[in-house]
């Protein structure tokens, strides 16, 4: 991996030169960030916008666009043990995990409080991978005693995102053997440009397309053919900012962002909500992914009794007042000012004059023309068209900002569709 220095404006002294580690695609991506702007995420700094986030984005919606995920956690869990241990940390049933399918799955402590969540794909009987925000000291301590290592490759590959209605025609285009479509949450392996490289039918934008994992050797040279490829369809390649946006308008929700984990690692967001903002998969809505039918697992007698006795907080869509947030000031350039930007941290919520809740990621929608967030409500208030108070911080002001309930999410999801 590379240990480049850049001039960022992320520095405490400004114009100051920091080092980083660049990722696998960092030879191609640096050339091409425009403003000079970069976020950390985890180990690395990734590019926040090459010129035009808004652009980057309607890219991600309307052809194709193109990201760096590298920093995404990737961890290998292999062994004769491997699937008691998967089996006993994921509340779905890991033994119906076939060999290249993935699950989207959250992964709890003994108290139902969710841990972390991501992917667990099968790479054959008794290998698995998670790709997901740090975790590597809570899968290693819940391996002791079992014949199963645990081993981190988040550096060994880099992970290329290609989202978009045209991601299906590039990917036809760069490979160099015939390739079949993928169902949603598959694995395949491919030839790009001479080089094997593993693609999911997966993303977090909420549209159709890929993740491809690149080894670390094999970035630049991947990159180059995908763009290649890509020029035909309009691709641009997409920052950190559209892709949080793209995940946002999809209802996808990030740890560290949108709940704090329960477990022993430092998470790769930048900012970590509270210890009070813990959460179940009943809080997040993920629910649907618990199967009581199973063994047993960790937190399993935890989340039955919230699951009965309706002990968790609801997730809800908010269709929030932007003119009041910003204060009466007008748009600029189509969009809200500095409201474009999501913001993490979380924001009290009121039903009149009683503290129902909070919300997280709040931000402008380019997409819909709307400012959403996430709302994490008492279920009592939660109901579509339910009226609310956001307690906003505006340049220091506290002020009080409408929104509405609604459903999630705010896009209809394409990303599992096969046309």
């Amino acid at each position: 991996m590379n240990d480049i220095k850049f001039t960022t404006g992320l520095s405490a002294v400004a114009g100051a030169r920091v080092a980083f580690r660049g990722t696998p695609f960092v030879e191609r991506t640096a050339p091409l960030n425009q403003n000079a702007l970069w976020m950390r995420w985890d180990r690395n700094m990734v590019v926040d916008a090459y010129s035009d986030m808004v652009e980057e984005l309607a890219a991600i919606r309307n052809r194709v666009a193109m990201g760096d995920m590298s920093p995404l956690s990737k961890y290998v869990i292999a062994g004769p043990d491997a699937e008691k241990l998967m089996d006993t940390l994921i509340p779905r049933d890991i033994t119906k995990l076939k060999i290249g399918q993935i699950y989207y799955a959250p992964w709890c402590d003994e108290n139902g409080h969710v841990v972390g969540d991501g992917l667990v794909f099968r790479m054959d009987e008794t290998t698995f991978r998670v790709s997901a925000d740090p975790g590597f000291t809570w899968w290693k301590r819940h391996a002791d005693g079992l014949d199963v290592q645990v081993t981190d490759i988040t550096e060994a590959y880099g992970i290329l995102t290609l989202q978009g209605p045209r991601s299906r025609e590039v990917l036809q285009a760069v490979t160099q053997s015939a390739f079949e479509e993928l169902p949603f949450s598959r694995l395949a392996v491919v030839t790009i440009a001479g080089r094997q490289v593993e693609i999911l039918r997966q993303g977090f934008t909420g549209e159709h397309g890929y993740e491809l994992w690149v080894k670390a050797e094999d970035g630049v040279a991947v990159w180059d053919a995908v763009q290649e490829a890509g020029q035909r369809h309009g691709i641009l390649p997409a920052g950190a900012w559209a892709l949080d946006i793209a995940r946002l308008e999809a209802g996808l929700l990030i740890v560290g962002y949108d709940y704090t984990s329960a477990g022993p690692d430092d998470g790769g967001a930048g900012i970590q909500a509270a210890g009070k903002y813990r959460a179940s998969p009943f809080d997040l809505g993920l629910g649907r992914l618990i199967d009581f039918k199973k063994g047993d697992f960790l937190g399993k007698a935890a989340l039955e009794r919230m699951s009965s006795t309706g002990d968790h907080r609801q997730l809800v869509g908010l269709d929030i007042d932007w003119s009041q947030a910003a204060g009466g000031a007008g748009l600029e350039g189509g969009s809200p000012g500095n409201l474009r930007r999501v913001r993490w941290y979380p924001v009290q919520v009121f039903h009149g004059s009683v503290e129902v809740g909070h919300a997280s990621s709040v931000a402008w929608a380019p997409s819909i023309g709307k400012m959403i967030g996430f709302g994490h409500l008492r279920r009592d208030v939660a109901e579509v068209g339910t009226q609310l108070t956001l307690r906003w911080n505006k340049d220091g002001t506290t002020i009080d900002v409408t929104a509405r309930i609604v459903d999630l999410p705010f896009l209809s999801l394409r990303r599992a569709a096969n046309g």
